[in-house]
């Protein structure tokens, strides 16, 4: 019995220094560090997450024999305790999180409607063009979800919304990320199924680019995007990497609009709405509204504003922006079934990999993303959202 009970305490151990190591690499890859830099943590993790249960190990059991002592903590260096303890308070308080947030939080009362079709694309090799690439081999890994794209269509209740706006529609993409791993026709399909949802506007919340290789792919792809209002985007940390002035030029030659830093009104018939972009904390500054007509709560126009991280909600709830649009997270990319993801480059962790949550004023709309740097998606399918907002004094109309 004594020796079940430590194999237990040693799993959860081992467990909350997994927890730990994946809070240190989600809250590091949420700052503005380099990508470089974020990687070199992100390998020396991977180090680390097996390596110290090993060194455990050494102490408990092979240490143990050659001193011919009993296994057990006794032989454990006296040094190692605090963190012990601190692995299984990080495991007790994981699960008390994943407990709440999975059956204590109620699912947000703004989404009043959803309709979801998953589509396989790349069916037909012979559509690729003379820049494509064979596909890369981590694509075709069963069960890697990268061509499988989920196209959602969901309404949402945006009491600030005037009835006049009821039923605008955004198609929001996110984590393009042009790498040669997933060939450009894979981007041209995404565009043409895109079109066919026929938006009123579309925004692009970051991460377009990951090789210069692949700067001209933006014409065939992004450039193909057709909303009724426009198409507008902001970038995200691997932009920079690439340069964003370089990418920035290419877009607006293809017809988008840079949000990056900057707000603009946008007429829609007899109303306005603002839409802003913010590319924190990679790229300062966030769009000042100082100069901008006054929010919804006081009879302004609605505001929508990009983020490439979710990390930004609290900038949005200060300024009133009605909804925030983000990406950055991928939804986790690997989610494991009943944990969910577990890599989320976030100050908060998993906690708005992707989705769409309500935090007054604002409503804020993850996406999961289009592709990734690394074309690997387990239970956690891509996807394109176009979305519809509704007012609820239209809705309550209805209901009388």
């Amino acid at each position: 019995m004594y020796t079940f009970l430590l194999v237990l305490a040693l799993l959860a151990a081992v467990f909350g220094h997994t927890v730990l190591c994946l809070a240190l690499v989600n809250r590091a890859h949420a700052t503005g560090i380099p990508i470089r830099v974020g990687k070199f943590i992100y390998l020396s993790l991977s180090v680390i997450v097996p390596g110290v249960p090993i060194l455990f190990g050494y102490w408990f059991w092979i240490r143990a024999e050659h001193l011919g002592s009993p296994v057990g903590f006794a032989t454990l260096p006296l040094a190692a305790t605090p963190y012990l303890g601190t692995c299984w308070l990080a495991a007790i308080a994981i699960g008390i999180h994943w407990f709440r947030r999975n059956m204590l939080e109620p699912p947000p009362d703004s989404l009043r409607s959803e309709r979801r079709r998953i589509l396989r694309l790349l069916r037909k090799p012979t559509g690729y063009g003379p820049e494509d690439h064979d596909l890369h081999f981590m694509v075709r890994l069963p069960g890697n979800q990268t061509l499988d794209l989920d196209v959602s269509e969901r309404g949402i209740d945006l009491p600030s919304l005037p009835p006049e706006l009821d039923g605008f529609s955004i198609l929001h993409l996110s984590d393009l990320h042009f790498t040669g791993k997933v060939p450009k026709s894979y981007f041209e399909e995404v565009v043409e199924i895109c079109n066919d949802l026929a938006p009123d506007l579309v925004v692009v919340t970051g991460d377009l680019l990951d090789r210069q290789e692949c700067l001209d792919w933006i014409p065939d792809t992004l450039g193909r995007l057709r909303g009724r209002y426009g198409t507008y985007f902001i970038l995200g940390n691997h932009d920079v990497e690439v340069g964003p002035q370089v990418l920035r030029t290419a877009l607006k030659a293809s017809n988008l609009v840079d949000l990056g830093g900057q707000f603009v009104e946008l007429p829609v018939g007899k109303e306005t709405l603002i839409l802003a972009g913010n590319e924190l904390p990679w790229l300062p500054p966030a769009a000042d509204f100082a100069k901008a007509p006054p929010p919804s709560s006081r009879a302004g126009p609605v505001r929508i504003a990009l983020s490439h991280s979710p990390d930004q909600l609290p900038w949005a709830q200060q300024n009133e922006v009605d909804l925030l649009l983000a990406g950055h997270l991928h939804g986790g990319q690997i989610r494991i079934p009943v944990l969910g993801p577990i890599v989320s480059p976030s100050w908060h962790g998993v906690r708005y990999a992707s989705g769409l949550f309500h935090s007054p004023p604002t409503l804020m709309h993850v996406s999961r993303g289009i592709s990734g740097e690394i074309p690997l998606r387990l239970n956690c399918r891509p996807e394109v959202a176009k979305i519809t907002l509704h007012t609820t004094v239209a809705r309550n109309r209805l209901l009388e």
